[in-house]
């Protein structure tokens, strides 16, 4: 069964790149974005509790991590992204935003390159573009099996016998 989802997951990857061939720069920047974001979800999703009510803070127009913003803030303090990949993943949003907002963005638009030309993106080995697809791409694959290592952190609903336990081992302590 765990192969069959390292399967899935390379299908996905695979079918990321055939949407992306032939792509605008702002249609690849899109494409990757929402493919962080699907990943995110996956990931958050694995450390909480199964629960109907998990699916709102995804969805609707009040959802706390609707957003890819969200989702990273998310991740990140719960401890399931490094800073890293939080830092990286900010860079491709602020892009992606860039490219949503401005009808004549390219990566020689002065904002994309104001956020291409920090650490975080350039590494002074390749023109910017190819520096942010190179650094877009390898945020991703991490993230793409991130969920199935953090499988054991999985929470468990609180039920009052879990807190009850909780006070009778606080009492034999103090004892």
């Amino acid at each position: 069964m765990e192969e069959d989802i390292y399967f899935e997951r390379l299908k996905e990857v695979q079918s990321v790149m055939e949407h992306s061939a032939g792509e605008s720069d702002r249609g690849i920047t899109l494409i990757i974005a929402a493919h962080i974001e699907d990943c995110l979800r996956r990931i958050i999703e694995s450390v909480l509790i199964d629960a109907k009510e998990t699916k709102s803070l995804f969805e609707g127009p009040y959802a706390p991590f609707g957003s890819l913003s969200g989702k990273t803030q998310a991740a990140f303090v719960m401890g399931v992204i490094t800073r890293s990949e939080r830092d990286r993943i900010d860079a491709v949003r602020h892009v992606r935003n860039v490219f949503a907002h401005e009808a004549s963005a390219s990566f020689e638009h002065p904002k994309i390159e104001k956020i291409c030309r920090k650490p975080v993106v350039d590494g002074g080995r390749m023109i910017l573009r190819d520096e942010f697809l190179h650094m877009a791409q390898n945020v991703v694959f991490p993230l793409l099996y991130r969920n199935l290592s953090l499988g054991s952190w999985r929470r468990e609903e609180l039920t009052q016998e879990t807190i009850n336990q909780w006070s009778a081992t606080d009492n034999a302590e103090k004892t």
